[in-house]
């Protein structure tokens, strides 16, 4: 067992091992803390008792010489021997008492504060866990939203792609047709012998070739004869338009 004793003072609690300062209430300070708190009044640090006569404060050797040893109690009755011994080891039982409280004391103050910071622990790992499990099934939904928007906009891309085809289809489709109704009401006008206008081509995709028309009218004032002139062109493939145009030289007769 461990016999060093401790400075009771509260900010010190070092090993006592050299000088000392002892009171008469049992309680023992290191040489520094006893004689800076002492000068200022006899009041023991630990309990604050009064101190008042000169023996109720001695400063002690704990490390005494072989002649001190020899000499302390040396004349003393045996009895009065006993007696210091026994106050003596009493003062000793004491502090060790003191120090075993202390340290209980201690113990239990520390095991309060793991307690309650286990406690405060496993709120944190709880509160984390439950975040933890919302936040997985966040993540699950907004995974199966993810999925089915991806979904739509496979579908939306396919039917996009589908309605672009028949979109281009269909504007082939108008441009032919297109040609086709212009063509119609332009022979149609120059059969009924309405005025038309002025040097215009006419595609046809009908027939061995492509027939270019060109008309030239006079206003209907004008005493001149209508001068019709017709060139057949080559064979083409149907809905391409030919580009140049070959008219006979004016002043052909026409029959």
């Amino acid at each position: 067992m461990d016999t060093d004793l401790i400075c009771n003072f509260k900010k010190c609690r070092k090993r006592l091992n050299t000088f000392a300062w002892v009171t008469s209430c049992s309680h023992i300070f290191c040489d520094e803390d006893g004689t800076k708190e002492f000068n200022k009044c006899y009041k023991c640090p630990a309990c604050e008792t009064r101190l008042a006569t000169n023996l109720d404060i001695i400063r002690i050797d704990l490390q005494p010489s072989e002649q001190y040893k020899s000499m302390v109690l040396a004349g003393q009755k045996p009895e009065v021997i006993m007696e210091i011994c026994t106050r003596a080891l009493s003062f000793w039982t004491y502090q060790a008492h003191q120090e075993m409280t202390y340290q209980e004391h201690v113990t239990e103050k520390v095991k309060d504060k793991c307690a309650q910071l286990e406690q405060y622990y496993e709120q944190i790992v709880s509160q984390t866990q439950a975040e933890i499990a919302s936040l997985k099934k966040l993540y699950s939904d907004s995974k199966k939203n993810l999925d089915s928007i991806s979904k739509k906009f496979h579908e939306v891309s396919e039917k996009l792609i589908q309605k672009s085809r028949q979109y281009q289809k269909l504007q082939s489709n108008y441009e032919s047709l297109r040609r086709r109704s212009v063509s119609a009401s332009v022979f149609e006008a120059g059969d009924s012998g309405k005025d038309v206008p002025k040097n215009f081509t006419i595609p046809l995709s009908s027939g061995d070739g492509f027939l270019q028309k060109e008309h030239s009218r006079s206003s209907s004032r004008s005493s001149s004869p209508v001068q019709r002139k017709f060139v057949m062109f080559p064979r083409a493939t149907p809905d391409h338009a030919i580009q140049n145009k070959f008219t006979l030289p004016l002043g052909t007769p026409t029959k």
